[in-house]
């Protein structure tokens, strides 16, 4: 194997290019696809848990907004003032409790002591009962200052009445606790208590662990069990040393995971203030692991297919390569000795076919550029041929001008000097082709000097009044931008039906050095079409090809000031109402350092 061949270094590199990350690459996804696919689990599982916590916080938010028809009823606060023997009163705090009970599901029964008639009901899906008592049922007042609380899962209790059929004295229920009070003054009427079964908590929690793999507690703030996979569990402290350990080095933080030797632990506290349980999931390593070690296997089985893939195609590139590089070399040799018009022939759809497909539009770009240059020369010749010939007569006509004003002098006839001198400063201005770009005050002087002789034209009918500001007249602007703006009007826009002709020129330099010039006219408006049109081309930025309604003036102003200044530069036109159009210039400026003309 010839090393010096590009085929061969091309063959090696690539090799060496695949096999080594692949290589590498399963050395970094061996050693870290444990701990990868750890802080992976660990994320969803935790997203899992948080909308369980949201499903269990519903699911006790709910329970608390039964107990709240306490509250809600407008007439069992006032009830529970009157006596045993007001039947009515009774009756009425009956069917609210009974509406209580039967407003979800999982409620079982509901007992509610009152203190101030001492007097106990429990209501049940069978007929409610109730007894006089002077204390509420012994353990249902445990010291907890809450007004809303919760009890662990336990046996359902009887609250001193005979069971039913219905509720079996062995139902695990948990008890949703509160304390009934007058508001605003806090001052306590009686205690309500209601069982609900685990149903709705298991149907929540199942969903939320894979059961022979995984285990799933929630404890409350003693690790009491409200819920387990195992209802051996139920209501029991939990046994789990390392589980306790870790939620309470936790401290107060709602959210989170810890490790022990064999798993990693996921927890996430409820929000409800009357509910201190946690959900915790407790993950083996052997599960945690078994998707990154399936990952690491797989990923091993599509490196090596890889790598025999890539050895294949890399000698099939590598031949096909180097056939259409040798094919260019030769043109590029035929360029070298000179045959500029040689054909590049190179078809293939790939890079080297596109760089042979530029390098022929590159070798079409120089030789039209040879011939342009070429052209441009002899134009170039010609037009300084003709610009010597055409110097003579305006110089002699500015200087018949200037006879032709001095006489009229001679004659007091003031205002016939002051058009011909106008109009002699209007060409010698023009004449002074060493200068392209002048400041905005000269420019404005030019314009005024042409519509003074237009003011001669229209006398009364026409006025022109200026509007710059100061700092932006010493900006430099290409030369001969104003006067076809202003040629524009008269052309296009001038007409008696629109009373007297106003053509207004203001100008502004903005903070960031941009200089405006707008020119304002109350003539005829541009018919919409021809204003689509016109916005188009002006769009497009092409140079003026001649055609006869092409808006030539315009296209030459946009032109000159993108050669002169930038492509940011603008001329934008637009219609004014009632009628009138306005043209804007917007274009970078450059401030002249002192008055003086640019030469």
């Amino acid at each position: 194997m010839k090393l010096g061949s590009i085929r061969n270094k091309l063959f090696l590199f690539m090799i060496a290019a695949t096999v080594i990350p692949m290589a590498v690459s399963l050395a970094v996804t061996y050693t870290f696809s444990r701990e990868t696919g750890k802080n992976q689990a660990i994320e969803e599982n935790a997203r899992l848990i948080f909308q369980g916590k949201t499903n269990l916080d519903n699911y006790l938010e709910a329970i608390n907004r039964t107990s709240l028809a306490v509250y809600t009823d407008p007439n069992f606060i006032r009830n529970l003032s009157l006596g045993v023997n007001d039947y009515r009163a009774i009756a009425e705090i009956y069917a609210t409790l009974q509406n209580m009970q039967g407003s979800h599901d999982d409620i079982v029964q509901l007992y509610f002591h009152s203190l101030l008639s001492n007097q106990s009901t429990l209501i049940t899906n069978t007929s409610p009962r109730r007894e006089l008592r002077t204390e509420p049922y012994p353990g249902t007042e445990n010291g907890d200052s809450r007004i809303v609380y919760t009890e662990p899962p336990h046996p359902i209790h009887g609250y001193g009445f005979n069971y039913t059929p219905a509720v079996p004295p062995d139902t695990k229920v948990f008890t949703f606790y509160r304390s009934v009070n007058r508001l605003p003054k806090q001052e306590r009427l009686g205690l309500l208590a209601i069982d609900v079964k685990l149903d709705g908590i298991a149907d929540i929690v199942r969903q939320l662990f894979e059961a022979g793999r995984e285990q799933l507690y929630v404890l409350d703030g003693d690790g009491t069990v409200i819920y387990s996979g195992d209802e051996n569990m139920i209501g029991q402290k939990l046994g789990d040393a390392d589980i306790l350990e870790g939620l309470q080095k936790a401290g107060d933080s709602p959210s989170g995971y810890f490790d022990d030797e064999d798993a990693v632990h996921i927890y996430d506290k409820l929000n409800a203030s009357y509910a201190d349980w946690t959900i915790v999931k407790r993950i083996p390593y052997d599960t945690l692991y078994r998707n990154s070690t399936r990952l690491t296997t797989i990923t091993a089985a599509i490196a090596l297919a890889t790598m025999l893939i890539v050895i294949i195609g890399t000698l099939l590139i590598s031949i096909r390569i180097t056939s259409p590089i040798r094919k260019l070399a030769g043109y590029m040799k035929q360029i070298q000795a000179g045959n500029m018009d040689v054909e590049i022939d190179v078809q293939s759809r790939d890079e080297i076919g596109l760089l042979a497909r530029s390098f022929r539009q590159m070798m079409d770009r120089i030789n039209n550029l040879i011939l342009k240059e070429y052209r441009l020369e002899l134009a170039n010749k010609t037009s300084q041929l003709k610009m010597l010939q055409a110097q003579i007569n305006p110089h002699f006509l500015y200087n018949s001008l200037q006879s032709i004003g001095t006489l009229a002098l001679q004659h007091n006839a003031p205002r016939v000097y002051k058009l011909l001198s106008s109009l002699a400063n209007l060409m010698r201005y023009s004449m002074r082709n060493n200068e392209s770009m002048v400041r905005l005050r000269q420019e404005i002087e030019h314009l005024n000097r042409f519509l003074d002789l237009q003011q001669e034209r229209f006398g009364e009918q026409f006025r022109f009044t200026t509007d710059a500001d100061e700092e932006s007249l010493e900006a430099y602007v290409p030369k001969m931008i104003l006067q076809p703006l202003a040629e524009n009007y008269f052309k296009h826009g001038m007409h008696p039906d629109y009373g007297i002709g106003e053509l207004q020129l203001s100008s502004r330099l903005s903070p960031d050095g941009r200089l405006t010039v707008e020119m304002r006219n109350n003539g005829a408006p541009v018919p919409e079409e021809r204003l689509a049109e016109l916005r188009g081309r002006l769009a497009e930025g092409c140079e003026p090809s001649g055609n006869e309604d092409e808006p030539i003036g315009l296209l030459n102003v946009l032109m000159r000031l993108k050669l002169y200044t930038d492509d940011t530069a603008e001329l934008r036109i637009e219609n004014l109402k009632p009628h009138g159009v306005k043209v804007m210039l917007s274009f970078p400026a450059t401030i002249a350092p002192a008055k003086g003309d640019l030469s």
